[in-house]
């Protein structure tokens, strides 16, 4: 009974550590015996483990303060240096950069000379650097911009110099090199005054910063020219049409080819162009081509349309066995009020839970007498998609409900983003239910605005205390 206990207990903590929750920071860190948790911090070290890391960024941080509070750094750390300095995937490779980093600053040598390797690795290569399943260019610049926090200023002339020799040298390679967001970065670590000084002053005395900057200067002026030539596309009501037709046929494998267009065609579109695609889409017998062409309608952005026709097609469409027109459909139906919605929106939880695309209908047409719905349905999850967790921040960030603690809580444990779990935290403010332990974990999360998030809570706590004692 007592292995069967711990099992069950090391399988949550797993779960947690994988979705960068705080409270396994909190409970490695109390933990009597810690080496149990061995294998599981050491495993999501070698895994990447974020959810979308252009959005919550690696999980590096997070992870080094789990090796810490593990008590077994110096193991640790050989094997993931072990694993880094073998070839991997570029997420993975990120989050490694991001441990042995940490780990350097505080100190450690083996870190160091791991990172430098590396550099040194990839700058032997002579750019001939693959660009394949991996992207060594990218990993390069990655090593590249964490050496700024251990090197300094140096960190950022070494790799501007070195670029700059291969872009002169190899001018035929730079699709596989990386070499302007490394200046971003330097703008922000060192300030852009003191990296922009070094940039112009070198200009004029070295072919390899002359070389660096024409190049990056190049690449801005045909982005540019993409730009333009994008302002000047025709987007008709035909182009859209076309293009659905050739996804739907399978000539095309992805939705971008028909969302690139919305915003050229909207932005021009007149009211006549906005109703004749709405009637277009209806009059579609193939379902996916329908649904397709209705995507252009999806509202997300200050620049998007509503669809003009009301919500009444739309009833028929969200009955469909097609995926895409089934989900394009609800997804344009949350943008009206009405009591129709509200009932589709609690017969599609109770029946088909909340993957079904039900909860966005709620966001204007939520009633607090759906909340034990809602957690009903939440509860039977064993993990949160992030467009559900999305939803659920919307209701309850723009309503308040004292009932709706065990949603959010279900939701904060489960979610599968850390972003989306941030604005889960805010919603728990918001409705009055974010707890003092909830509060405290999250000053150990994986996600740094959650961090902060929690601090200034906390600090504004304490001042309202002093304030009430005083």
């Amino acid at each position: 009974m007592k292995a069967y206990k711990q099992n069950t207990q090391l399988k949550g903590f797993a779960r947690s550590l994988r979705r960068g929750l705080g409270g396994a920071i909190v409970e490695l860190k109390n933990a009597k015996d810690k080496s149990v948790y061995r294998d599981i911090v050491l495993r999501c070290c070698l895994r990447d483990i974020s959810y979308d890391k252009q959005v919550e960024g690696t999980k590096g941080f997070y992870l080094y303060q789990a090796i810490c509070a593990l008590g077994k750094k110096d193991e640790l750390e050989n094997i993931i240096i072990d694993r880094f300095l073998s070839r991997c995937n570029d997420r993975l490779f990120c989050q490694l950069t991001d441990i042995l980093s940490y780990s350097a600053q505080d100190g450690s040598l083996p870190a160091i000379d791991a990172l430098h390797k590396k550099y040194d690795y990839f700058l032997a290569k002579n750019a001939r650097l693959i660009k394949n399943r991996i992207d060594e260019g990218f990993q390069w610049e990655t090593v590249a911009t964490s050496l700024f926090a251990i090197d300094g200023f140096p960190a950022f002339k070494r790799y501007a110099m070195d670029m700059g020799t291969l872009l002169h040298k190899y001018p035929d390679r730079q699709n596989v090199l990386y070499y302007d967001w490394f200046i971003t970065e330097a703008e922000d670590t060192f300030g852009k005054k003191r990296t922009t000084a070094y940039i112009d002053k070198m200009y004029v005395e070295s072919d390899a910063i002359k070389s660096l900057i024409d190049t990056i200067k190049g690449d801005e002026l045909s982005r540019k020219q993409y730009q333009e030539n994008l302002k000047e596309e025709q987007v008709t009501v035909k182009t859209v049409l076309q293009a659905a037709q050739e996804l739907a046929s399978g000539e095309i494998e992805h939705y971008g080819s028909v969302m690139r267009l919305r915003h050229p065609f909207l932005k021009n579109a007149s009211e006549t162009d906005i109703l004749e695609l709405a009637h277009t889409a209806l009059n579609q017998n193939n379902e996916t081509i329908k649904g397709l062409v209705l995507r252009i309608f999806l509202s997300n952005m200050s620049w998007c349309k509503p669809f003009p026709l009301g919500a009444a097609p739309l009833f028929e469409y969200a009955q469909s066995s097609n995926k895409i027109l089934y989900e394009t459909a609800l997804c344009l139906l949350e943008e009206f009020r009405d009591k129709r919605i509200h009932d589709l929106a609690v017969m599609l939880l109770k029946t088909n839970g909340i993957k079904s695309f039900a909860l966005g209908l709620l966001k204007k047409n939520y009633r607090k007498s759906d909340d034990p719905i809602i957690t009903e349905a939440v509860k039977k999850a064993l993990n949160i998609p992030q467009y559900v967790q999305r939803d659920i921040v919307d209701i309850y960030s723009r309503h308040r409900s004292v009932n709706a603690l065990p949603i959010l809580l279900n939701v904060y444990e489960k979610g599968e983003c850390s972003h989306c779990r941030y604005n889960i935290v805010k919603a728990m403010h918001h409705c009055g239910v974010l707890s003092d332990n909830i509060l405290s974990d999250c000053l150990c999360d994986s996600y740094e605005d959650t961090r902060k998030f929690a601090k200034r809570l906390i600090a504004r706590q304490k001042r309202l205390e002093g304030h009430l004692d005083g």
